[in-house]
């Protein structure tokens, strides 16, 4: 879909959806408006999922959003796992002994440089070797897919690869796709090649307990990289290229059941890019706060790499 049939489908999407109400006064009924809405407007899921959860008052559960999509198209049933709920006992437990973010950053094989300038272009030719279709986007509804070499060849500043925030975690199968509805897209299910990085983001509870339940999950999968967002939550990278899909369910499942958000299961959901720049809405004073939390100090809505173990790639 191009940025201004996107842009036509919010406004559509913006002019219908009514106000969600207080949690425990009929969001769930809320959500199912609102998807009916995003269906009509002809957002596709990926801008669906994204304008939904903003707007509603609560988080949503599991799957609530997808299957309330699904439903609005008439499907009997969710195309997507229903995911476990968080487990606030095991959620507990593990921060309360898990190491903190200073420590992950520590562990880092690769050395860390809080303050230095950003590594864009490095890390993007080390988690994408060869010269693979990647799609990045500026933001949900500004993005691009281009040969990893024309991406770095950039020299522009306003183009370079560390001025995006977003990039589909696993190579595109080609520049262009068309999308549920029928349009032609850098960004849709059907240019989305195989998955090579599952990212789990957890987007609740300090940085403390985001980089000890990471580390947690890496003890089942190879831990590649941890992002800070650029706002509150850090994205960890994990390498799953050629693994069963079954297998990568169940770890997801377990992700999930620590607070993972749902969303990047989906093989063409935007996580945040590697050394990137956070871009639109913006809370810088949440952003300190978290980071103040935490004890770092890093640049103003840069997604620095945090932790960054190349050996397990392959």
């Amino acid at each position: 879909m191009s940025s201004v049939s996107v842009e036509t489908a919010l406004k559509a999407f913006g002019a219908r959806v009514k106000t969600c109400p207080e949690p425990g006064e009929g969001v769930h009924q809320w959500f199912y408006h609102a998807a009916c809405c995003a269906v009509d407007a002809g957002l596709p899921d990926e801008e669906a999922i994204v304008e939904i959860e903003a707007l509603a008052t609560r988080d949503p559960k599991g799957s609530e959003i997808e299957d309330a999509l699904a439903a609005a198209r008439g499907e009997r049933k969710s195309r997507q796992p229903r995911w476990s709920r968080p487990d606030a006992v095991a959620i507990a437990k593990i921060a309360n002994e898990g190491l903190t973010l200073k420590k992950l950053i520590e562990r880092s094989p690769a050395p860390i440089d809080l303050a230095g300038p950003p590594e864009t272009d490095n890390l993007i030719d080390l988690l994408f070797p060869g010269d693979p279709w990647l799609c990045c986007g500026r933001t949900d509804w500004m993005f691009y897919t281009r040969r990893k070499s024309v991406w770095l060849a950039m020299s522009l500043d306003s183009n370079k690869l560390q001025s995006f925030s977003l990039v589909v975690p696993s190579p595109m199968t080609e520049q262009w796709g068309r999308t549920k509805k029928g349009e032609i897209s850098y960004h849709a299910e059907s240019n989305t090649g195989n998955r090579r990085f599952l990212v789990v983001e957890f987007d609740s509870g300090p940085l403390d307990q985001q980089a000890a339940l990471l580390w947690h999950l890496a003890r089942y999968a190879p831990l590649v990289a941890v992002v800070f967002s650029g706002s509150k939550s850090l994205h960890g990278f994990f390498f799953c290229e050629g693994q069963p899909e079954e297998k990568l369910q169940r770890f997801f499942n377990y992700a999930t059941s620590l607070g993972a958000d749902p969303r990047t299961w989906l093989r063409s959901q935007f996580v945040r890019l590697p050394e990137g720049r956070r871009n639109g809405e913006f809370d810088k004073a949440k952003a300190d706060e978290a980071l103040r939390a935490a004890g770092i100090t890093l640049p103003c809505r840069r997604q620095r790499v945090l932790y960054f173990n190349p050996e397990v790639i392959r």
